[in-house]
């Protein structure tokens, strides 16, 4: 089991990034518990949600919200949003292709963590948990994106192109491709957060099959975990 992540964020004594591919269907809560243990991460102490492709967020600014959280049935989002962030509290998203957004301040007294599908993307997803996250600190944001589909298969139709900015557009031929990486980096920059605080991994989850699942590669319901974890 490999963990991808950015650095900057392990030294701030965050503990988080991308489980990789060998930990299993990471939508199997017991396998999530199992690789979360590997790396010291108490899963009860992890909260979750069900996924929808929107832009919906869950904050959080104490223990006690986090204590009255509901476990079940669960809540219907796409972004976590911890400031000021408790210690001894996480949460995950899952994700095939899709991408994995990280934000913390330096200090690690606040966090964010967002599931960026597509339609997340073209719905200004990270422009908004930005601007949420800018609207309660001062400090410098950093960003990561972790893994996920890149412009070298992430090819769609025109009806799905026509969401993006044209400078997110590849085009071979008579195909058309989209770059996550360079919609993301736009959003956050129009958030305020400085282009060298913002890192995007060039992993593609669809060309390396060693590491990830990938839903446009197999086609098949298998997720990835990624998750922060403040101890």
């Amino acid at each position: 089991m490999k963990i991808f992540t950015d650095p900057r964020l392990l030294q701030t004594g965050l503990v988080g990034g991308m489980i990789s591919r060998h930990g299993g269907d990471m939508g199997d809560f017991s396998l999530q518990a199992r690789a979360l243990d590997k790396v010291g991460v108490p899963f009860g102490k992890i909260v979750h949600f069900h996924q929808t492709h929107s832009t919906r967020m869950v904050c959080f600014s104490s223990e006690k919200e986090l204590q009255s959280f509901p476990a079940e049935p669960l809540q219907e989002a796409d972004a976590w949003l911890f400031s000021p962030a408790p210690a001894g509290w996480g949460a995950a998203v899952v994700t095939a292709d899709c991408v994995p957004l990280f934000l913390w301040t330096q200090d690690a007294s606040a966090w964010a963590l967002a599931h960026c599908g597509w339609r997340g993307v073209a719905a200004k997803l990270p422009l908004k948990l930005a601007t949420a996250f800018k609207e309660k600190t001062n400090m410098p944001l950093f960003a990561w994106a972790g893994p996920h589909i890149q412009p070298c298969c992430f090819e769609v139709q025109q009806d799905t192109a026509q969401e993006f900015p044209l400078q997110t557009i590849i085009r071979r031929g008579q195909k058309q491709f989209v770059d996550l990486n360079a919609a993301l980096r736009l959003q956050l920059q129009q958030a305020g957060i400085p282009p060298e605080n913002i890192h995007c991994s060039l992993d593609c989850t669809s060309c390396d099959k060693e590491n990830f699942f990938s839903w446009r590669r197999d086609h098949q319901r298998n997720r990835l975990l990624s998750f922060v974890y403040k101890p």
